[in-house]
């Protein structure tokens, strides 16, 4: 039997291939429906297991059968509404108008974020404030986001440093004002953004796995033993006329680290922390203290990474919302600390 031809492989469509700009990832684009929504939610990959379930898609030869799916679990601290965003729009681009910031009670771990923390005026001036810029620019403001932090701290990854990101809303201006003075200084929690078995969008950054050569990051074919300049090298990096070397050849560089967004990602359980903390936490995470997310397949990013999650602005036409049935959580030994596996049963 013949060789198999393998001189290339690595995809031209995730370029540039570089290191992200920032290791918290953010969502640019929302599906914005007309009712009032929280459209965006972070949290910290915990790590996989798998489910056991039961086929419900109709027309498939597994109907009816038992099948293991691999999942990953996703802890969700809840996140601390502490400041407003008020937005203007040139074009398409949205551009920063003017912001408030809020202290009641504030974490104290936010000046280890944001410098100047402590100068954050008092929620009582600042909420007045805020309503005397929103009724004088009305026709001038486009949008209106939450500044949120997230609080690490209830976690048991070992850090204190919030992420401070942007919670996009939708509706009308009014409405979403309104639910910011509503929100201001509150923790809001995953389920009351997200919905068992809806499809989400999920962007983060990936592992990192520094400089590398072609082989490893293109899969490209080592040469013969008797190469003269070198096994692990690309044969030829172009032609002499016209006399460049094109973006699509192999060369060597970063790998990893990369921002990537996966697309149509089931969420297929929101669980208590008692389901899925195990007898010994997750191994290289810790215990999971706070409400957490099952969903279907593996995510980009390291154990500990901070996933953005939004509603999916593109379903595919062809998926069910019913392909499975959840009838056994398994955990095994890979994913806990000291025990075998830990089985817990749902009710469908």
């Amino acid at each position: 039997m013949g060789r198999t031809s393998k001189p290339k492989a690595g995809s031209l469509g995730v370029y540039p291939r570089k290191r992200a700009k920032s290791i918290i990832a953010k969502f640019k684009t929302f599906k914005q429906p007309k009712e009032l929504k929280i459209l965006n939610f972070y949290g910290y990959k915990a790590g996989m297991l798998h489910l056991m379930a039961v086929n419900k898609h109709k027309g498939s030869a597994l109907l009816n059968q038992r099948m293991a799916i691999p999942a990953t679990v996703v802890e969700f601290p809840p996140i601390t509404v502490f400041g407003v965003r008020f937005s203007g729009k040139k074009g398409k681009d949205p551009f920063t108008l003017k912001e408030f910031l809020f202290y009641d009670k504030a974490d104290k771990e936010l000046s280890r974020r944001i410098n100047g923390a402590h100068r954050f005026k008092a929620k009582g001036d600042a909420l007045k404030k805020a309503n005397e810029y929103f009724d004088a620019n009305k026709n001038s403001i486009k949008d209106v986001r939450l500044i949120v932090h997230t609080n690490p701290k209830l976690t048991t990854i070992g850090k204190k440093r919030p992420e401070v990101v942007e919670l996009i809303l939708s509706g009308n201006i009014e409405e979403k004002f309104n639910f910011f003075k509503e929100k201001l200084s509150q923790n809001i929690e995953v389920d009351s953004v997200f919905k068992e078995n809806s499809f989400l969008d999920v962007r983060s950054v990936t592992i990192g796995k520094g400089f590398q050569g072609t082989i490893k990051r293109y899969g490209i074919k080592r040469r013969s033993h008797k190469a003269e300049k070198g096994q692990r090298k690309v044969g030829s990096v172009g032609p002499w006329h016209p006399p460049l070397i094109m973006w699509t050849v192999p060369m060597p560089g970063q790998m990893g680290f990369h921002t990537r967004t996966q697309y149509n990602v089931k969420l297929m359980k929101i669980a208590k922390p008692e389901e899925v903390k195990g007898k010994s936490g997750w191994e290289g995470y810790g215990m999971i203290k706070n409400k957490a997310i099952i969903v279907a397949g593996s995510i980009p990013g390291p154990v500990k990474r901070v996933i953005a999650f939004r509603d999916c602005i593109r379903p595919a036409k062809d998926i069910k919302q019913d392909i499975v049935a959840i009838d056994k959580l398994v955990m095994w030994k890979s994913g806990l600390h000291g025990s075998k596996c830990l089985q817990g049963r749902w009710n469908n």
